[in-house]
């Protein structure tokens, strides 16, 4: 049986796998990650950026499912294309659903006493320092109420201590796994499980809706109550946050009432790639 029947994906909301399953060799790469067969690898030198080769493949028609990962043992950084089936108004909630998919693949993977947090807009910590994050990439020419051909989903996340001298080995602020004395995760390790996690947080929104992953990135949410400052996409967002909405906008709330960054100025404002 396929990971198609086994998830029964419905093809008017999300695909990513249009109808077929794949079918992959992992080669003899000692960070190469085990996923699930629905998944098509591709492995990619340590100087690659993910992101950038799997957004030109999605441009050149390469297939949902396919999964770039960078064969490197420092810091797990890999991209998922994926094939939206509606516009990317809606389809931009992946953003909130790749989140919670890393707050649950790296707390099942890490020791009961460290913490998994997120912060806005798409910063993952550990321990309230910062591992690393997420961004979504669409067809720069992609508005808010078009289908997008494609979108791309990429991770970075830090794995082995930070070179010594480095800016970052030197900054409190960043922290890896084994800065946080979590020994022995490698990087295959980590876009694994973020692999399989996000089959299945696919699959429970498009049979349960969003507020499920409302809940779960909720459960990460590591957000001061004090007066934050954000700038997305060249706008500036101030206030107190109060909340994700049923929409999955981030709501702050400020002396003129409530304001609203959605899913798509998020996805928006990472930028988009020339096809």
């Amino acid at each position: 049986m396929t990971y198609f029947a086994e998830l029964e994906l419905d093809p008017d909301r999300f695909v990513i796998l249009k109808g077929r399953s794949f079918r992959y060799a992992l080669g003899t790469m000692s960070n190469a990650p085990q996923v699930p067969p629905i998944y098509r690898t591709v492995p990619l030198p340590a100087e690659a950026d993910a992101a950038i080769e799997a957004a030109r493949a999605a441009a050149s028609g390469a297939d949902p499912a396919t999964l770039f990962w960078v064969d490197r043992s420092d810091r797990a950084q890999c991209a998922i294309v994926l094939g939206p089936d509606e516009p990317l108004r809606a389809a931009a909630q992946i953003v909130h659903i790749g989140m919670t998919t890393l707050g649950d693949a790296l707390g099942a993977a890490l020791p009961p006493l460290v913490v998994v947090g997120f912060r806005l807009p798409t910063i993952v910590l550990l321990n309230d320092a910062v591992l690393g994050g997420l961004r979504v990439y669409r067809p720069m020419s992609c508005g808010p109420d078009d289908v997008p051909d494609w979108l791309v989903l990429t991770i970075d996340i830090g794995v082995t201590r930070f070179a010594e001298g480095s800016a970052e080995a030197a900054d409190l602020a960043f922290t890896t796994f084994e800065d946080e004395g979590c020994m022995g995760i490698s990087t295959g390790e980590v876009t694994g499980a973020f692999a399989r996690y996000l089959l299945t947080w696919i699959d429970r929104w498009q049979k349960d809706g969003f507020g499920p992953v409302r809940t779960g990135w909720m459960s990460h949410a590591r957000i001061s109550a004090e007066e934050i400052e954000l700038q997305i996409g060249g706008r500036d967002f101030a206030g107190r946050f109060a909340g994700l909405s049923d929409a999955g906008e981030i709501l702050l709330e400020t002396a003129a009432g409530k304001q609203a960054i959605s899913p798509v100025d998020l996805v928006q404002a990472f930028g988009g790639v020339a096809e």
